[in-house]
């Protein structure tokens, strides 16, 4: 298997693999892009043709080229190894004695025949609109102006009735129990049916252009029968991890080398064929659910903008608001369609023409705006209770955005419910409040008070994680001490703080202040007629640092929170080192240094990722 592996990915140039989803440019030995695993505006993805690997400076994420595909796709290793032998024309050998929650190989076998048996599936469902029996599908098709162009784009299809499929398949050599892993058949009764039976068929193909899935559409109304159905999860179809014609973005995506700007998100199915017959060939479907956070990330791969648009009656906008913030959360800017009441995507595209869907494109809200012209509607302003009831939901949804934002919307909040603005930003200070810090004293400290600490530093601030480390090395913490100098890792500013508490008294009791950092660091303050007081103070950073123990403590996850903290630490001088690293290679001529530098740059990635610190 190594030797397969190692053929698979020499034949597989990572350049030219990330190139396909990234647009890359060449700087020095290396090829520099906007990371697809996070949203940047300033390219920090780098791809290393020398060395055959990838590093992104700004989330952390890199490997070699299985590994950004396994990534990018969504797929598990063997599905990885698959992809990349298709591109490169290899056949996959049978491999034995390798196995990971079971036999992989044979998964892959029952997900290859499950996949197989969905496709045949989709081409039977296409085939069987040459059927007389197919008249109503047909005619569907006509009523909402679907040209046989359009549905072959979608490879549109037709279920005649509950059995039929079944037959099909039956002759194609495929059992009743694979029918229904696929999610094609469902069982009443012990009797097989179609999951689908007597709807149009609209095929759900993934990102690497396999039918995982159908969804359903039901020729008449009825109350008892829904409109859209999709068929179940299976092994190779999760509902909440796939949108609806991601595929076709994907394809327009890589046609064009640029991140799709931007990208509309609807309801339904029938909602994104018929943008798309408008010309709007960057609708997907959420296929009915809330978003998810697969979801999410899936969208972030192909755009950093999306226009959400769901029905027009409030279900529809309650769906909206339930998948705003996680799309926000994964760095997506996000804009709101309203459509007219009663009326879906579908609706306006064929009553108003692609142009009547720009204009309302065109009043999209960004994210807040829409979150506050929502909870609008949902009181009668007229009445001091229902501007009451507004206001407080309005500060619920101030305290989720940032410090501008909030000083942005404050205005609009203030004006809704007829408060004053001071009023509104009184209400958020109370509310946002942090708990009193405990008074700093030099000596001797102790803890009456101890608030709860916010484990932070590995997402948040350097500075923070040295201010802590360094306090509790000042006090003697059984956790904090190191076998070497780790100065290095320290920024500048607080190097001397390190060096100085490594030299002092270490027979002085835990929890109590050395008198030689407090003579190091004191300050003596001017009194009148220039002279100098007596009492002296410490200075700023000094004292700080000798409180922030005591102000962000927990004392059962201190250790826990310590190690985090040397993490980050050690991540942020790692990541100079492969900068700088990065910077060489690109003027060594020499190959055998370059060779050298290369495999410090692995390791000190590879540290990175397994969280490796041994100081």
């Amino acid at each position: 298997m190594v030797k397969f592996l190692e053929e698979l990915k020499a034949k597989n140039d990572i350049v030219s693999v990330v190139s396909r989803y990234v647009p890359l440019e060449r700087r020095g030995r290396a090829f520099w892009g906007r990371c697809p695993f996070h949203h940047e505006k300033t390219p920090s993805f780098v791809v290393n043709d020398e060395g055959q690997f990838y590093h992104c400076f700004g989330c952390g994420v890199g490997g070699d080229v299985i590994k950004f595909v396994r990534e990018i796709e969504s797929l598990d290793f063997m599905g990885a190894v698959h992809m990349l032998a298709d591109m490169a024309h290899m056949e996959v050998p049978s491999f034995s004695g390798y196995t990971d929650e079971g036999n992989i190989q044979a998964r892959k076998k029952e997900k290859d025949r499950l996949l197989a048996l969905l496709k045949d599936t989709a081409y039977h469902y296409v085939e069987n609109l040459k059927s007389p029996e197919a008249k109503n599908g047909i005619l569907y098709f006509e009523k909402r102006k679907i040209s046989p162009q359009i549905a072959r784009r979608f490879g549109l299809g037709f279920s005649l009735n509950f059995t039929e499929i079944i037959t099909f398949l039956k002759s194609k050599g495929y059992t009743l129990d694979e029918m229904q892993k696929a999610g094609v058949i469902k069982f009443k009764d012990d009797r097989p049916y179609d999951a689908i039976g007597g709807r149009v068929v609209f095929p759900i193909i993934d990102t690497a252009n396999n039918v995982i899935a159908f969804c359903g559409r039901t020729l008449e109304s009825h109350p008892d029968r829904a409109k859209y159905i999709n068929t179940a999860d299976t092994p190779v179809f999760s509902k909440s991890k796939n949108l609806y014609a991601l595929n076709l973005v994907k394809k327009e995506k890589m046609q064009s080398g640029n991140k799709i700007d931007p990208l509309i998100v609807v309801e339904g199915q029938m909602d994104v064929v018929s943008l798309h017959k408008a010309g709007f060939t960057t609708a997907v479907a959420s296929m009915g659910t809330s978003l998810t956070s697969e979801q999410a990330k899936l969208l972030k791969r192909f755009t950093d903008k999306v226009y959400i648009c769901y029905d027009g009656d409030t279900a529809g906008q309650k769906a909206t608001l339930r998948g705003l913030d996680i799309l926000k959360d994964h760095g997506l800017d996000v804009y709101v369609m309203t459509m007219p009441e009663g009326l879906d995507p579908d609706d306006v595209i064929n009553t108003y023409g692609a142009d009547g869907y720009r204009k309302l494109m065109q009043k999209a809200l960004p994210l807040a705006d829409f979150k506050f012209e929502f909870l609008k509607k949902g009181h009668d302003l007229t009445t001091s209770e229902g501007r009451s009831k507004y206001l407080n939901e309005a500060i619920a949804v101030l305290k989720t955005l940032s410090e501008v934002e909030q000083e942005v919307y404050i205005d609009k909040v203030s004006e809704i419910a007829s408060v004053m603005k001071d009023f509104v930003r009184r209400q958020l200070t109370t509310e946002q409040a942090e708990t009193p810090e405990k008074p700093k004293v030099a000596g001797v400290l102790t803890a009456e008070t101890k608030p709860t600490r916010q484990r932070v530093p590995v997402d948040g601030s350097r500075v923070q994680a040295e201010k802590f480390i360094l306090s509790s090395m000042l006090y003697k913490k059984p956790y904090a001490f190191f076998r070497t100098d780790i100065s290095k890792y320290f920024t500048n500013e607080r190097v001397e703080f390190y060096k100085t508490i490594t030299e002092l008294d270490k027979t002085v009791p835990e929890g109590q202040l050395p008198q030689a950092f407090y003579e190091k660091y004191a300050v003596y303050d001017e009194g009148e007629n220039d002279e100098s007081t007596d009492q002296p103070r410490l200075d700023e950073e000094a004292s700080e640092i000798i409180n922030y123990i005591y102000k962000n403590r927990n004392s059962e996850n201190d250790e826990n929170y310590f190690k985090d903290c040397v993490y980050l630490i050690y991540k942020a001088h790692a990541e100079r080192e492969i900068e700088e690293i990065t910077r060489q290679l690109e003027t060594e001529p020499d190959k055998e240094h370059r060779q050298q530098l290369l495999m410090q740059m692995k390791q000190l990635i590879s540290n990175i990722k397994s969280k490796k610190v041994d100081l």
